[in-house]
């Protein structure tokens, strides 16, 4: 005679679970290894809410415009004229037959339209007779900022951030265990990076904290960061020669940036005199670095480009801190548009781990009252106990998830947890009811109770499914959270436990 209950661990579904709940215990506690401090809470991650932090908006600058220019004017052309008098990016691209471009600056349509008038060009009405002129920017370039104001972030080691995007021109931007006055610092700060030579005055004309306005008549454009520099071959440290020289931020140009360098030297005479010809970068339009070439330089730029160069900072400790604050902005891309924080927000520390403490309290009621009811129903253990457990297994499955792709864990994402509980044991009471309501049957009466109650439930979960799509997919981070929680809630329970629940429901009743 055959043991009863002897098959449930053969059971591939079964074994999937199992399987899946030491996947998910794994990624929570073992791999990758947990900070020493981080406890039960292994590697999840948390919220702004639930840590304390603070939240930026940020509007990115830029205008995107249709132009007509005369035929013989390209649209290179039109970009280099208005790069020239702008002082600022543009990128040339066509869309729908006409001729578009990107200005990575936000100018008012009068200014530019006068702007215009120096090629004898103008800007572009649609078919609908309107002017094609928006604010804003690119989704490549909005793309392309969020790269680099995360780059920046990690590499000033902070992990616990998310951003987001909205439309073309907004992010959102989350930065847990961040006070607002640092995340204003270290978010508002990277900016359009600049090298500049100067063409006018003496060496020393120029120093550190100077605004673009203020040199502007004595030098003269280069060129910009993401177009100059490599920043994939940007020194990693501030390096010196010795002990007591000074230290310096090694990066290396691009082919084109080192052309530039080199055609602005010969030029301007920087490689005859250097000294009254400095080598200016500039971060948002305020110089952060000013230097003569070395001699070494001058002379090795007057038979061919250089790609590797080094602008050091200064002696002691702050050359080392100045000489590392450049390598950041330049390893971390140059932004291609200003930011504007529109909006902040802050959530001390103490109030976030009390709004913790309060949905872990929550979660546990949760847990609590619905096992009791369910028990108040059926009063027996063997139902009641692997209902239980099930409830357990997939709690552990959506937080294994979540330390899996690093997932921060918001209010509102426990909230979809607390309500996965709910909708997790009415799933399981519809299949022991569905199993129970005609008595003992055989087993092919009894797959086709299960088949029933699995057809009510997978019409439940697609509805739902449905429905948190749509929040999932809208920019709203308040109710993103609850949406993804809530949908994965139901595929870890529609796919994995509800099946080994039925099974084990057959071998129990």
């Amino acid at each position: 005679m055959k043991k009863k209950g002897s098959g449930l661990l053969k059971d591939i579904r079964v074994i999937v679970l199992l399987l899946s709940v030491i996947a998910a215990l794994l990624a929570i506690y073992v791999f990758p290894t947990p900070p020493p401090d981080a406890g039960l809470e292994g590697n999840l991650r948390f919220g702004l809410d639930l840590v304390g932090g603070s939240w930026l908006q940020l509007k990115l600058e830029g205008t995107i415009v249709g132009i007509d220019a005369p035929a013989p004017v390209t649209g290179e052309e039109v970009a280099t004229f208005l790069e020239k008098e702008l002082d600022t990016g543009v990128v040339y691209f066509r869309e729908e037959g006409v001729a578009m471009f990107e200005i990575r600056k936000s100018i008012p349509k009068t200014d530019l339209s006068e702007v215009l008038t120096g090629i004898n060009s103008s800007i572009a009405k649609g078919p609908d007779d309107e002017y094609i002129f928006e604010e804003g920017v690119t989704a490549a370039t909005r793309d392309e900022t969020r790269r680099v104001v995360e780059t920046k972030l990690n590499l000033l080691g902070l992990v616990d951030i998310g951003i987001r995007t909205v439309g073309t021109n907004f992010m959102l931007v989350d930065l847990a265990g961040v006070d607002i006055g640092t995340a204003k610092e270290i978010v508002g700060e990277p900016g359009k990076f600049e090298i500049r030579i100067q063409t006018a005055g003496i060496g020393g004309d120029i120093v550190e904290g100077m605004r673009l306005e203020e040199i502007k008549n004595i030098t003269t454009h280069v060129v910009y960061g993401g177009e100059g520099i490599d920043t994939r071959r940007v020194g990693p440290l501030p390096v010196r020669e010795g002990e007591h020289a000074p230290w310096g931020a090694t990066f290396a140009l691009t082919a084109e940036g080192a052309v530039a360098v080199r055609d602005a030297a010969i030029e301007y005479g920087a490689t005859l005199n250097p000294r009254d010809h400095e080598l200016v970068m500039l971060l948002d339009d305020i110089v952060v670095y000013s230097a003569p070439l070395s001699p070494e330089l001058a002379r090795d730029l007057q038979v061919m480009p250089i790609y590797e160069l080094r602008a050091e900072t200064g002696t002691g400790t702050e050359g080392f801190e100045s000489a590392k604050e450049l390598i950041i902005h330049i390893r971390a891309g140059v932004l291609p548009v200003n930011v504007e924080i529109i909006g902040s927000g802050e959530v001390p520390a103490y109030l976030g781990a009390q709004f913790k403490e309060g949905a872990l309290i929550a979660g546990l009621f949760a847990i609590i009252f619905a096992i009791l009811v369910v028990f108040l129903r059926y009063r027996e253990k063997k139902i009641v106990l692997p209902m239980s457990l099930m409830l357990f297994s997939e709690l552990i499955l959506i937080f294994g998830f979540a330390a899996a792709i690093k997932w921060h864990l918001d209010l509102p994402s426990i909230a979809g947890i607390i309500a996965m509980i709910g909708m997790g044991l009415d799933h399981l009471v519809i299949i022991t009811d569905e199993v129970i309501s005609g008595g003992r049957s055989s087993s092919s009466i009894y797959r086709k109770r299960i088949s029933s109650a699995f057809g009510i439930i997978f019409i439940s979960v697609t509805t739902t499914s449905v429905a948190m799509l749509a929040l999932a997919f809208m920019a709203l981070g308040t109710l993103r959270g609850f949406a993804i929680v809530t949908i994965v809630g139901l595929l870890i329970g529609i796919f994995i436990t509800r099946p080994v629940y039925a099974r084990v429901i057959e071998e129990i009743l």
